[in-house]
C-alpha cells in the first residue's frame, strides 16, 4: 500500500502535466488554424486573391500575409517571424549557411509560377524599346529618363541589378517609390519616367484600383536579343510561357514547416487548384501543363 502523501503528490504531478498540455495551443493542420506568411510585395494583388479563394474553401483557415521587400521576407524566415515565405529566388549560399547555423531546416523550396518584370510609362508616352535601348537607359549615367522602382530593397531592384545589368551600376537617375501603386501613380504624372514593376500589378483583372491606374499607363513592349523575333513583346502570359519576353523570373515558396500544417495546406492548394488563379492573373503556372495555341498577336 502506498503512503497517502505519495499518492497526493503523484496526483498533483499528473494534474500539472495535463494542465500544461492543455495550455499549449494545438498545431494547425492543412485546412484549419492561423499562420503568418511573408510575401514579396510585388505579388500582393495575386496573393490576396489566392488567400481569398483558399479561405473561402476552408472556413477554419486564417492566413495573414505581410507584404514586404524580398530582403525583409528572407530576414523574417531567418528569424521566428514566419515559417513560410514567397519570393522570386531560392535561398543563396550565405542564407543556407545562416539556416544551418541557426538549425533551421528548410523543408520545402519550389517554384509555383513564372512572371516577369514589366516596364510601364504614362499613356501616350513612347512605349516600345529594343532590349539594347532599355538596358542602356537602366545603366547610362547620362540618361535623362527617370527609372522608378517600387522599393529600394525590392526584388525588382535586385533583378535589374544582377540579372539584367550583371551587377553594373544603375543610372543615377533612379528613384524608389512606396509600393507598386505609387510607381503606377508616379509614371502617370511624369512623362519622363519609366516604372519597373512586377507583372501582377498591371495584369490583375479583379483589382478595381489597379484597373483604374491601368487606364492611364502603357506597358512597354521590348524587342529582345533574338534574330527570330521581329516584333516587340509585352509581358503577356503567352510570351511569358514561350519565353519570348526577355525579363522573366519565377515565384518560389520556401517553408520550414516541420509538420503537415496550414502552410503545407496552402502551398498544396497553390500547386494544384491555385495554378488556375495564377493563369487567370496572367502568370505562367509551373505545376501543370498548359497548351499554347497559335494566334495572331500584334504585341
Amino acid at each position: 500500500m502506498f503512503p497517502i502523501n505519495k499518492i497526493i503528490y503523484s496526483l498533483a504531478m499528473l494534474a500539472c502535466i495535463f494542465a500544461s498540455c492543455e495550455s499549449k495551443p494545438d498545431k494547425d493542420n492543412q485546412t484549419e488554424g492561423n499562420i503568418l506568411i511573408s510575401v514579396d510585395e510585388t505579388y500582393k494583388p495575386i496573393m490576396e486573391e489566392q488567400i481569398k479563394v483558399f479561405e473561402a474553401r476552408n472556413s477554419g483557415a486564417h492566413i495573414k500575409a505581410v507584404y514586404k521587400p524580398e530582403a525583409d521576407c528572407i530576414a523574417d524566415f531567418l528569424k521566428d517571424t514566419t515559417r513560410l515565405i514567397f519570393i522570386t529566388r531560392p535561398l543563396n549560399d550565405n542564407e543556407k549557411a545562416e539556416c544551418e547555423k541557426k538549425k533551421i531546416v528548410v523543408t520545402r523550396e519550389l517554384t509555383l509560377a513564372r512572371d516577369a518584370i514589366a516596364f510601364i510609362v504614362g499613356k501616350g508616352v513612347k512605349s516600345e524599346y529594343t532590349q539594347t535601348q532599355i538596358e542602356k537607359i537602366l545603366s547610362d549615367s547620362n540618361a535623362t529618363k527617370q527609372i522608378v522602382f517600387d522599393n529600394k530593397n525590392s526584388s525588382t531592384v535586385r533583378f535589374v541589378t544582377d540579372s539584367i545589368l550583371k551587377n553594373k551600376p544603375l543610372t543615377k537617375n533612379t528613384y524608389a517609390a512606396n509600393g507598386g501603386l505609387d510607381v503606377i501613380d508616379y509614371v502617370c504624372k511624369n512623362p519622363n519616367a519609366i516604372g519597373v514593376i512586377g507583372v501582377p500589378w498591371v495584369s490583375d483583372k479583379s483589382d478595381e484600383t489597379v484597373q483604374k491606374f491601368n487606364e492611364r499607363i502603357d506597358v512597354v513592349g521590348i524587342l529582345p536579343f533574338n534574330d527570330s523575333i521581329t516584333r516587340f513583346r509585352k509581358p503577356t502570359v503567352y510570351y511569358i510561357g514561350l519565353r519570348e519576353y526577355p525579363y522573366l523570373r519565377e515565384l518560389y515558396f520556401i517553408s520550414k514547416e516541420t509538420w503537415v500544417g496550414l502552410g503545407t495546406g496552402f502551398v498544396n492548394y497553390l500547386a494544384h487548384d491555385g495554378q488556375l488563379v495564377f493563369a487567370k492573373s496572367k502568370l505562367w503556372p509551373l505545376r501543370y501543363n498548359v497548351n499554347l495555341r497559335e494566334t495572331n498577336i500584334q504585341h
